[in-house]
């Protein structure tokens, strides 16, 4: 039986005009990620990446394998940006909201998805919805292609990870959205799989932040 070990990447730089690079704390957070799995004495057959800068990034800064990364495209994150921009833009709102305040931001980005999902969302889409769970879907099956790889590192984004677990679950749109907007910079969700059969063994573990010197350098962005 093969393990996948999901990571989100580090926190990225939220508020800035390039969102898709690490912050500092993304960085350090990246280092933790590394050194707990050294600490663990973990190994990795295969390694795979999104295709964004900010996952590519976390797995340099983790410095936790010399495997060469694939990548796989269809792990990235659908493109809230835009999103966002096209709901403001279908569905004006009476207040202006302040998109640089993460809480706020964040509100509106669940109220996006859901209409997105639905099909009530049809501004200025970069995708659809079905586009999104398809890709996503056949990236889980890539994962699980390689009977060889008994342990492999996976470096995504929220969204494409509460995807995939929503696959493996058969969870609804909300409840993968709920996780979504839960997913903590270098979370690690672990997955079991033998051939086409895949089981969710835990969900965003931070062990390496969960103490008192890196307690700081939790955070969801």
């Amino acid at each position: 039986m093969g393990e996948i070990y999901l990571v989100r990447h580090g926190q990225a730089s939220f508020g800035t005009d390039n969102y898709d690079q690490l912050s500092p704390a993304g960085i350090e957070q990246a280092q933790w990620l590394g050194q707990h799995f050294r600490n663990l004495g973990l190994s990795f057959d295969r390694v795979v990446i999104g295709a964004l800068v900010r996952h590519r990034q976390t797995l340099e800064s983790s410095g936790c394998t010399d495997v060469e990364p694939e990548v796989e495209a269809g792990l990235n994150e659908y493109d809230f940006h835009s999103l966002v921009d096209g709901y403001l833009r279908q569905f004006p709102p009476a207040v202006p909201i302040d998109l640089k305040d993460p809480r706020a931001f964040y509100r509106q980005l669940r109220i996006t998805l859901g209409a997105w999902a639905d099909g009530s969302l049809t501004t200025g889409l970069p995708e659809s919805w079905a586009d999104f769970e398809a890709r996503v879907k056949q990236s889980l099956q890539t994962l699980t292609a390689d009977a060889g790889a008994r342990r492999v590192l996976v470096i995504s984004s929220g969204g494409a990870i509460s995807a995939l677990v929503r696959e493996v679950l058969g969870l609804s749109v909300d409840q993968m959205i709920t996780m979504n907007l839960q997913m903590m910079n270098t979370g690690i969700t672990r997955l079991m799989f033998k051939g086409d059969k895949v089981r969710m063994q835990s969900w965003n573990g931070v062990p390496h932040l969960e103490r008192p010197e890196t307690k700081h350098l939790l955070s969801f962005t």
